[in-house]
C-alpha cells in the first residue's frame, strides 16, 4: 500500500566545530533516531563528510526497515555564511572556505538535492514553525552561546540578506571598539557578551578563572555588577535592533540560556526602557539541539513549497 503524504521521513545534519549531529525525523519534525560524530576538523572536511554520508545511509535504512517510511528530504546546517561555492566567517571549520556544501552533500548522499543554511537561521526556522516564534510576522531570534548570532523574521520568513549574512550581530560595534575592528578580524559585540568572551573578561575583572556559566551563578557584588554591565551592552544592541525592526517578539536561545532566570528578566526590563514600543522577550522553545531541529525543519520546508514559514534571501532560497 502506498504511503500517505504525511507518512515520510527526512534527514537533518548539524555540522559543528566539535561535533556533528545527524537526525532522522518524521513528517511532524519529531526526531526518531539520531547519531553524534566527532567532527575532527584536524582531518579536514572530507573525513566528516564521508562519515556523515555513511550515517545518513544507515538512518535511511532504519527508516525503511524500522519505521516503514521513505526518506524524501535532506538538509544540513553549519555556522558561518553559506554560499554556493564556500562558507565564510566560519573559523571553527577550517578548510570549509571553498567547500560547495550543498552540491558536495548531494553527491555524498547520492540524492538529488540537499538544502543547506546557516545554523542559527535554521534554528530560527524551527522556532517559527514549531516553537516560540510560531504565528509571529516580525521577530528576532538570538542565539546566545559561545558566540552570538541572530536571525531576522519579516513577513513570517527568515531573511538571509544580500550576502547571506543577515543576523551576524557578533560583528556589531557597540561603540567601544575601533571603527575598523571587523576589518581587523574582530567580532566586537561577541567579544563582550557571548560566552567565551564573557568568561575571559570576567576572569580578568575578578582576578580568578571563571566561565560564563559560573559567572551567572555567583552572588558576590563584583560578579553581579559585571553581569549587569554585560547584559546592559547586550540589551542596548537588542534595543537598537528593535527600534529599527519593530519586532513583536525577541526569542533568545543558546547555551547561555541555562541562566535564563538571570538573563531574561534583566534583558526584558532593559530593552523595554530602550524602546518606544517594547517587544516581548521569550526563551526559545528549542533550548537544546536548536540547530539540529533547524536542519530537520529545513528538510521539511524543502518538501513543502506552500509552507508560510520559509528561509529566504534576496535571491530566493539557497
Amino acid at each position: 500500500m502506498p504511503h500517505a503524504a504525511s507518512e515520510f521521513a527526512v534527514v537533518g545534519v548539524d555540522f559543528g566545530g566539535t561535533k556533528t549531529d545527524i537526525a532522522l525525523a518524521d513528517a511532524h519534525g519529531t526526531i526518531l533516531l539520531r547519531e553524534r560524530l566527532d567532527t575532527r576538523t584536524d582531518l579536514g572536511p572530507d573525513h566528516i563528510l564521508g562519515r556523515t554520508a555513511e550515517t545518513v545511509r544507515r538512518l535511511e535504512q532504519a527508516a525503511r526497515a524500522g519505521h516503514g517510511l521513505p526518506v524524501i528530504g535532506w538538509a544540513a546546517v553549519a555556522p558561518g555564511v553559506i554560499r554556493a561555492d564556500g562558507i565564510q566567517l566560519t573559523p571553527n571549520l577550517p578548510g570549509w572556505e571553498r567547500l560547495a556544501l550543498s552540491a558536495r552533500l548531494a553527491t555524498e548522499f547520492g540524492v538529488p538535492a540537499v538544502r543547506v543554511a546557516n545554523d542559527v537561521k535554521a534554528a530560527a526556522l524551527a522556532e517559527l514553525r514549531f516553537g516560540a516564534l510560531r504565528g509571529i510576522d516580525t521577530g528576532i531570534y538570538v542565539s546566545l552561546g559561545t558566540g552570538i548570532a541572530a536571525a531576522l523574521i519579516v513577513g513570517g520568513r527568515v531573511i538571509s540578506g544580500a550576502h547571506q549574512a543577515a543576523g551576524e550581530i557578533g560583528y556589531m560595534n557597540p561603540g567601544s571598539s575601533p571603527v575598523g575592528a571587523v576589518a581587523a578580524g574582530r567580532a566586537p559585540l561577541e567579544e563582550l557578551v557571548a560566552g567565551r568572551g564573557l568568561g575571559q573578561r570576567a576572569s580578568a575583572r575578578l582576578g580568578e578563572s571563571v566561565t560564563s556559566a559560573e559567572l551567572f551563578r555567583r552572588t558576590d557584588p563584583a560578579a553581579r555588577e559585571f553581569v549587569r554591565q554585560s547584559l546592559q551592552i547586550l540589551a542596548t544592541a537588542l534595543g537598537n535592533l528593535a527600534v529599527f525592526v519593530d519586532p513583536a517578539r525577541i526569542v533568545i536561545g543558546g547555551g547561555m540560556m541555562a541562566a535564563a532566570e538571570v538573563i531574561l528578566p534583566a534583558l526584558t526590563d532593559m530593552v523595554a526602557s530602550a524602546t518606544a514600543f517594547a517587544p516581548e522577550l521569550r526563551a526559545a522553545h528549542f533550548l537544546e539541539d536548536a540547530s539540529l531541529h533547524g536542519a530537520v525543519t529545513l528538510a521539511l520546508d524543502a518538501e513543502n513549497s506552500t509552507s508560510p514559514t520559509r528561509l529566504t534571501s534576496a535571491g530566493g532560497p539557497r
